[in-house]
Formats: structure tokens, sequence, C-alpha cells
């Protein structure tokens, strides 16, 4: 997505927080703001303008080079929401746990990296992708049975909004 509003004429720089709800733009006019809102709205984002306040209060904003680190990050948040229960319910030991969660995420942020919404597939099938993944990566760690399992609960995680939680 950051890179398609770059593509636009008289977008110099787009930049996303953290969390993937705000955006911040450098226009060169004003007049760049309108397609910018309509790519936006063509990729299936609902874009309006961020009051100051929410803007001022993002800590750190992201570019197309530095939103690996970002995927990184997402794919680790997701891997302490999935492997702890999974872990659990399969009585894994520390170390299977930590190594599980280890192929989780660098699965995962492969999948993030490798696989953008904004040129490539939907978001359910964006799903499918990272999940089938992750099933692959995990098999010969876990097994065939546990791999799907745990797949199937990062389907579940994945279909679910985690924003303002």
């Amino acid at each position: 997505m950051l890179a398609r509003l770059e593509a636009l004429d008289d977008v110099d720089h787009a930049h996303v927080d953290s969390s993937g709800d705000l955006l911040k733009l450098s226009l060169r006019h004003e007049g760049a703001f309108a397609p910018a809102i309509a790519l936006l709205n063509e990729l299936g984002y609902a874009a309006e303008s961020a009051s100051d306040a929410e803007t001022e209060a993002v800590a750190a904003w992201y570019d197309t080079i530095s939103v690996g680190a970002l995927s990184r990050v997402e794919a680790g948040v997701i891997a302490d929401r999935i492997v702890p229960q999974f872990a659990q319910a399969r009585g894994l030991t520390p170390a299977q746990t930590a190594q599980v969660r280890s192929a989780v995420v660098d699965t995962l942020h492969t999948c993030f990296v490798g696989n953008p919404l904004d040129s490539g597939p939907s978001l359910g099938a964006f799903r499918l992708l990272c999940e089938r993944a992750v099933e692959d990566q995990m098999r010969p760690i876990v097994g065939r049975e546990p791999a799907h399992e745990l797949a199937g609960l990062l389907n579940a995680d994945m279909s679910q909004d985690h924003r303002g939680r």
C-alpha cells in the first residue's frame, strides 16, 4: 500500500503507524490528497483525516523500507497470542515452545513481506497463504495433526479484529 501511494504523482512519502491504522502522507500540494484517498478506497481502506492529537501520539512511523521490521513485530504479536495456547494444550516443554514460536514468527514474517496485499491476494487468500506456510513449516517440528491445529489457531486469530486490545 505504501509503495502504491508513493507511486502517485505528487506524493513524496507515505508512512504507517505501528497499528496500521494511521497513514502520514507527504504531498507536494493539497490537490494530491484526493487521488491518494481514491487509491485507499480502491484498496478497501476507509480513509479519513486524522486529528492532530492522533498523529502526534504516534511514537514511530514506518516507511516502505522499515515496514519489514514492523511485519516482524506483528508476526511476534500473533505468535504470542497463539503459541502459548497451543503449547499448553500439547504439553510442550519451554524449549519446544520457543522453537515453535521462532518458527511461527519467521514464517509469518516471510509471508507478510513476500505477499503484499496492495498488489497481491485478497485478505482471505493472504490469510490462507500464511496459514498454509505455517502449517508446512511446523509439520516437521510438531507433526501433521498438531501443525494443522496450530494453523487453525492462526486462521482464527488472523480473522479477528485486534485493534484497541
